[in-house]
């Protein structure tokens, strides 16, 4: 199957405001059409043809939406280079890098194109370990600061930077995605979006040792309005909070960090669990 047809799954899919387990109807697992709709694997036409029924989406509607709506181009961008930045990709990266490059090229006019350089170059050398170039850093920063009503597009590029923002900017910014209670409310698309910009937000704050931050972040999870039933974030969810309270002194936490990492590997997310191994073992 085309890569492209998971993600395009996935907007009909959350537009209808349906979750993955009424996609799946208990019929195969949630992990893999998860997996299938971030592009990362492949559905069996029986099981693909099964989750159009459950969701009531017509093989007409998939197949236009599919050909013809522009932006499941960019969705599927935004997917893959969140993909390959959770497992360290760097030859995806560098490939998406060519590709912004030559679009660049071809269309200096548009910033989008320059903007989504500067996302996927910032990536590149974030997983690669090496330093920032300041220039696109500023560049996606600058950008941030014009829009007064951020979008998903904003949301995705922001996640890419945020670790490089000082404390102060990323109080000033957290709040913008707080504060987005318009955004989110009626696209479950968009719900899943604020949630993981939330749950990265702790994970730096953690990363900082700035545990008031991380609690407050924590907190507008709880009480932002959006049921976490993602399967993604709920695990996140229940890996920062555990992780916040082991840093706070309650070392019995790890176990439940260990629990989080289980349950990834048990739903085939082999390569994000091994990243987190790490990180508990750092502790």
């Amino acid at each position: 199957m085309d890569k492209k047809i998971g993600p395009t799954f996935a907007m009909l899919r959350e537009n209808k405001a349906l979750t993955l387990k009424d996609a799946t109807a208990g019929e195969f697992s949630i992990a893999q059409l998860s997996k299938f709709e971030r592009g990362e694997s492949n559905l069996s036409i029986d099981k693909f043809v099964k989750v159009l029924k459950n969701t009531q989406i017509d093989l007409d509607e998939f197949q236009d939406m599919y050909e013809n709506y522009q932006f499941s181009e960019d969705y599927f961008f935004h997917n893959d280079l969140g993909a390959a930045r959770r497992i360290g990709d760097l030859n995806k990266m560098k490939k998406w890098l060519n590709y912004w490059t030559e679009q660049v090229k071809k269309e200096p006019q548009k910033k989008f194109n320059r903007l989504n350089q500067a996302a996927v170059q910032i990536s590149l050398q974030e997983t690669a370990g090496l330093s920032i170039e300041s220039g696109s850093l500023e560049y996606i920063v600058t950008y941030l600061d014009k829009v007064s009503q951020w979008s998903r597009y904003e949301l995705f590029i922001f996640s890419i930077v945020q670790n490089y923002l000082d404390d102060n900017m990323l109080k000033h910014y957290g709040h913008q995605v707080f504060e987005m209670a318009n955004f989110y409310q009626n696209i479950h698309l968009n719900q899943q979006m604020v949630l993981r910009t939330m749950l990265k937000l702790v994970d730096t704050w953690l990363d900082r040792h700035n545990l008031p931050q991380a609690l407050n972040y924590l907190n507008y999870v709880k009480n932002i309005g959006i049921k976490i039933d993602f399967f993604d974030e709920a695990i996140t969810y229940r890996y920062q909070e555990a992780r916040y309270r082991y840093l706070l002194g309650h070392k019995d936490s790890k176990l439940v960090m260990y629990d989080c990492v289980h349950d990834l590997e048990k739903y085939g997310y082999s390569i994000e669990a091994e990243i987190l191994y790490k990180e508990i073992e750092k502790l």
